[in-house]
This record gives structure tokens, C-alpha cells and sequence, in this order.
């Protein structure tokens, strides 16, 4: 059973089965060596599993808040909402908010989409758990321009399910990054595949022995398994060889295509960085960082990566959660500050600037870097320095 299927059967009760299959995708990588492909297989490659978990912890770990927009036009946070504890705190018994959102991720990240019931009240018909499903296991269907899904609770609507997905070619199902990038996947595998055999005992020649003398089978079988049992060890490393019988040790060099495998290597983590659309030192490498550029990338990766999939997320829970009457007043929203915030100095200046031109108070700027109220902290200040150009050499008026 592989690591996707142990995870669901945590979650989700046995389903009926329904015939459908999970796909392996065949790649012939470079190094001429068929590589089986899917999802399970794909997250035993370090660059795609570093990729998946950055994703995963990322959007798990944001805070998520239910919004209500007050008489004022405030937006304010909705703690009376039946949806704040469901989506702050535990979205279903089984799971809390983390471990949701990271199963979420998981399955959008793999499998191309996530699927989950959502369980209702039968009075006020609000959510009180959301309940991740074996996508594998429902089916769509497609019925009078509407859609209907067939799970083990039941035959249930569209406004019943949430369906989280990637980027699709039907609008309906999502399509599998690890389907579509097969290829360049398998390649990286057979690379690590390769490098696991070059480094094993017998993988390549380390050097020949050779003499001019013929030796007999006594002798060749007792230098050999010498040689071999005392050198060929890594406790034995750098140390002397004794020779006989005239024998010279000549050393063989790696070919150059040998030489490439950290190079090949590098590459295919920089191919899965691609993928995920993440830079590539958010999963280990490095060779094209530096201090002066990481920081950017880290925003980037926010701006870029992360918003595209909680945009996504945030428009279906708004659509299928909230209902009609409230839509526009309630909604629910990630809070991507603590990401965006840049260095010490950086954010000094954007805050005396806020507060400078009364766009902020001394309470908002606090609340930003999690420090509590003051007293007088709600005013908005302006400086009185500044005036239009018109007014420039006017004596001020005595009201002024």
C-alpha cells in the first residue's frame, strides 16, 4: 500500500469501488532506464517531496479568518461565524486545521485536485465538517449543466462538495503535475538510481593490476581476494599497498559522463523547482543564491506561488460555504502579512511612511508586529508641513 493510500485510510471510511484505477506513467530516462512513475513513487524523489512539503506546511501553517463587513464598511472578524472554528481550529474529528490543509495540498500537489464533502446542519444547512475523500473513488457527473458527484455518503450536488484543483483542460478536473511532468521526474529518479549503483562496491573500477609474469590460478585466486578484501573497504582508504610478483596498480579515471553526475543531479532539482513553479533555494539549492537575491525570492515565491493555489482555495470555500445572502458581507481570507513583511529595516521605513501620510495608525502598525494596543494608538496623524503649491508665501489666515 503506498504512502497516499495509508494516508486516506486514516481519514476516509472504505469506499465502494468504483473501477477506477490510479496510472503509472513510464519514463525512459537518459541513462536508458524505464522509469514507473506515479504519485507515491514521485514523493520518494527528495526534490519533489522538499517541493510538496514546502507547499503543504505553507498554506497549513497561514492563519485563515472569517471576515464579516460591518455597517461601517469595516472589515472585521467574524468570531460568531459557525465557520470560524470549523476552518481556525478543526474542519472535521478526524483532522485539525493543519492537517487539513497539508492533506489538501497534498492531494492538489499529486493528484492534480482534492475533493471533500461537506457535512451540513440539517436545520440551518451550515457546515460543521469538512470530510476529505478518496478522489480516485468519485465520480462526476454531468447532468442537465449541472454536476454531481458520486461518493460514499451519497449521490451529492456541486454546492455539497468542495473541489480544489489545479489547472484544467475541461473545467472540472484537475490535472496531475506528476501525470504531466513524468518525464522530467523519472529523469531525476534514474540520475539518483544511477548514482546509488556508481557508489556501490563493484559499480566501477577503482584501477587494474597488472604484471608481465603469468600467475597461477593459487596466486591470482589469493591476490585477489586480498586486494579485495583489505582495499577495496572504506576503513581502508589511503592506505599502502603491497604488491607481488611484479604487479603495478594503474588508477582508472571517471569518464566524463560520469564527471556530469552532480551537475545531472543539480539540474533535476532545478526541473522539479520548475514545476512547482518555486525558486530553487526554497528546496536546497543553492549554487544560483545569494544573500542579496533570497530575499526577493522568498517574496516571490508568495506573490507567485502561494497566491495562485489560496486564491483558489479562498473562492471555493466562499462559494460553497457562505451562503447567497451573505456573500459580499462574509468571506473567508488567508493572512499572507507575516510572509510579506521584508527585513527590520525595511519594514521601519514603510511604517513611518503609513503613519506619516495618515494611512495607518500607531495600533495598526503594533497589531502588524503582533504587539498588544495602547492607549491614543487608534488616531491617524498627518504632518502640517505640507501645503499646495498655490498657497506657497500666502500668510495663513487667523482660523488657520
Amino acid at each position: 500500500m503506498g504512502l497516499l493510500a495509508r494516508v486516506k485510510n486514516v481519514f476516509v471510511p472504505t469506499p465502494v469501488n468504483t473501477g477506477n484505477e490510479k496510472r503509472s506513467f513510464n519514463s525512459l530516462s537518459t541513462f536508458g532506464a524505464a522509469v514507473s512513475v506515479d504519485a507515491d513513487k514521485a514523493l520518494t524523489f527528495t526534490a519533489v517531496w522538499a517541493a510538496i512539503r514546502l507547499l503543504a506546511e505553507s498554506v497549513s501553517s497561514l492563519p485563515i479568518t472569517v471576515y464579516r463587513i460591518d455597517s461601517e464598511g469595516n472589515k472585521v472578524v467574524d468570531k460568531e461565524s459557525p465557520l470560524y472554528n470549523l476552518l481556525k481550529y478543526q474542519p472535521n474529528v478526524y483532522q485539525n486545521k493543519i492537517t487539513f490543509f497539508e492533506y489538501m495540498m497534498l492531494c492538489i500537489c499529486t493528484e492534480g485536485e482534492s475533493i471533500d464533502y461537506i457535512e451540513r446542519n440539517g436545520h440551518s444547512g451550515a457546515a460543521t465538517q469538512l470530510i476529505p475523500l478518496d478522489k480516485d473513488k468519485v465520480k462526476i457527473i454531468q447532468k442537465d449543466g449541472a454536476l454531481y458527484y458520486e461518493t460514499i455518503y451519497g449521490i451529492k450536488d456541486a454546492h455539497n462538495i468542495l473541489h480544489f484543483k489545479t489547472i484544467t483542460k475541461d473545467g472540472i478536473r484537475g490535472m496531475s503535475p506528476i501525470e504531466q511532468c513524468a518525464k522530467s521526474i523519472g529523469w531525476g529518479m534514474s540520475v539518483e538510481e544511477y548514482g546509488n549503483t556508481f557508489f556501490k562496491n563493484g559499480a566501477k573500477l577503482s584501477g587494474v593490476l597488472s604484471t608481465d609474469k603469468t600467475l597461477s590460478e593459487t596466486a591470482y585466486g589469493r591476490l585477489k581476494d586480498s586486494f579485495n578484501n583489505i582495499y577495496s573497504r572504506l576503513t581502508s582508504a589511503n592506505s599502502t599497498a603491497i604488491l607481488e610478483e611484479g604487479l603495478t596498480f594503474k588508477p582508472v579515471s571517471i569518464a566524463p559522463d560520469q564527471a556530469q553526475f552532480l551537475a545531472s543531479r543539480t539540474f533535476s532539482v532545478v526541473e522539479v523547482a520548475r514545476m512547482f513553479n518555486l525558486p530553487p533555494h526554497m528546496i536546497g539549492e543553492l549554487s544560483k543564491s545569494s544573500f542579496s537575491n533570497i530575499e526577493m525570492q522568498s517574496q516571490e515565491f508568495v506573490t507567485y506561488t502561494l497566491m495562485p493555489y489560496l486564491v483558489r482555495i479562498e473562492e471555493e470555500l466562499n462559494t460553497k460555504l457562505v451562503s447567497k445572502q451573505d456573500r459580499g458581507k462574509v468571506f473567508v481570507e488567508f493572512n499572507v502579512n507575516g510572509l510579506l513583511r521584508g527585513n527590520t529595516k525595511d519594514r521601519a521605513e514603510y511604517y513611518r511612511t503609513m503613519v506619516n501620510i495618515g494611512a495607518m495608525s500607531l495600533n495598526e502598525v503594533r497589531n502588524k508586529e503582533n504587539y498588544n494596543k495602547i492607549v491614543g494608538g487608534d488616531k491617524h496623524f498627518m504632518q502640517l508641513n505640507m501645503t499646495t503649491i498655490e498657497k506657497i508665501g500666502e500668510e495663513p489666515k487667523k482660523d488657520e
